[in-house]
């Protein structure tokens, strides 16, 4: 009989890309996996798609509201969850029960899993103590600050073992007292179906028509819209065939709508809202520049985007905020920096990408060749490994990394000495040197 594993996340499923990637690796090794997820409107209570069993539970949509209205999202949530995992665990016999934040307390629903045998596996998707700066405005070293620790560090040691996202996330977990030896690295990178071939742009390519240049995903405060736009104000009086287009929903479209207008931008930027996968490639293909525009605060200067890797799979070359995370794994041979918050740094990088096909074409090259070092089929395997040593209760569960080892690299080849990576893979990331020629 198949070994049973659950996994429990406060999201909808399918269509969150970090759980497929963990679902796909154990499905591959013969698991079998049940879901508990949130139920959108529309879903059926119980499905099996693509092998996994999901069960869906009645719950407060998220709003990114206030605190009251989290704490109100999470509760509904999590009690039925608790009595659902329990009964569980007695007809199922989970071998591992995986619990995703946020929110922390949520891993706490596998007490009775746990008690019955099962290991505990939680996925960091957030670092709650800087989620709570960026988003409420909380203090470091106030009250709720001073909570959210100690939530954040009791569920890591509830846990028999954790993964994150980044190595800034496990170091900044590590900081606050959890055991780094339980923490294991799994990067988020996503994967969209295409429809033909991935090329790269020429390195002589002409832009006769529109210079195409796109964003997706959220649209809220921290993902840096309002600079983009303020950008683009800079970029058209220089390039006027200069065209933004800004694929996503949420809170702040009114307020950029407006921002917009006010700078009579309403010719050259384009709100398209939430487009089918489908149609979502082909616009990022069809894109001559992506841009990734993070504000800098502390929860951003520990996390890697879904649409970095997108805009690598699909060989868009980009320009990104140099956050801590981005800079300390990827070099300026695959991603434009600039300055975050700082709309003449964003369309100095704009522009300069704009007016050298050279450059797009060898930022195209080097980011599909980072997007294989760090392809999902890899994410897969480190995941698996880390049931894997859960199972067997392997000591220490996690080979413990080289902090700062180096970049991810873009080229074929490393001049320095390769060092363990920070996600435990092996010669995945690797220390690279600038003299290396790249297409």
């Amino acid at each position: 009989m198949s070994q049973r594993v659950c996994f429990v996340s406060q999201r909808d499923y399918p269509g969150d890309g970090r759980l497929n990637t963990e679902i796909t690796a154990l499905i591959e090794a013969g698991y079998a996996v049940d879901m508990i997820a949130m139920k959108p409107a529309g879903a059926p209570f119980t499905s099996v798609e693509a092998g996994v069993r999901i069960m869906r539970i009645p719950s407060l949509t998220r709003q990114r509201a206030g605190k009251v209205r989290y704490v109100a999202e999470y509760l509904s949530f999590f009690v039925p969850v608790c009595l659902l995992l329990a009964l569980l665990q007695v007809v199922r016999g989970y071998r591992v029960v995986h619990i995703t934040n946020l929110p922390d307390v949520l891993v706490f629903a596998g007490l009775i899993p746990k008690l019955l045998g099962a290991k505990i596996v939680f996925d960091v998707r957030e670092c709650t103590p800087e989620m709570f700066m960026d988003r409420f405005g909380a203090q470091p070293g106030g009250r709720i600050i001073r909570v959210m620790t100690r939530i954040e560090q009791a569920a890591l040691r509830f846990a028999h073992a954790s993964v994150t996202c980044t190595e800034q996330m496990r170091q900044a977990l590590i900081s606050r007292g959890a055991d780094g030896d339980k923490i294991a690295v799994m990067l988020n990178t996503s994967y969209l179906q295409t429809p033909r071939p991935i090329t790269p742009p020429p390195p002589d390519q002409v832009i006769d028509g529109p210079l195409r240049i796109i964003t997706h995903g959220t649209v809220i405060k921290r993902y840096g819209h309002e600079v983009l736009i303020d950008a683009m104000a800079l970029v058209i009086t220089e390039l006027p065939n200069a065209r933004l287009e800004i694929l996503g929903k949420g809170q702040a479209v009114p307020d950029l709508q407006a921002q917009v207008e006010r700078l009579g931008l309403g010719d050259y930027v384009t709100f398209s809202g939430f487009v089918p996968d489908e149609v979502l490639v082909e616009r990022i293909m069809a894109a001559h520049i992506g841009a990734v525009t993070l504000m800098q605060n502390p929860e951003a200067d520990l996390v890697h985007t879904f649409k970095m890797y997108e805009y690598m799979q699909l060989a868009t070359p980009m320009v990104i905020s140099a956050t801590s995370a981005v800079t300390s794994y990827f070099s300026s041979d695959t991603l434009r920096f600039f300055q975050p918050g700082d709309a003449r740094s964003l369309a100095d990088a704009l522009l300069e990408l704009a007016r050298d096909p050279a450059l797009r074409h060898r930022l195209a090259v080097n980011g599909l060749r980072v997007y294989e070092q760090c392809s999902i089929p890899k994410q897969r395997a480190l995941y698996r490994s880390l049931v894997e040593r859960v199972l067997a209760s392997a000591t220490p569960l996690i080979e413990q990394p080289a902090v700062g080892a180096g970049r991810v690299a873009s080229t074929g080849k490393a001049s320095l000495i390769t060092r363990r990576d920070y996600a435990g893979q092996g010669e995945v990331l690797t220390a690279i040197s600038t003299k290396d020629e790249t297409l």
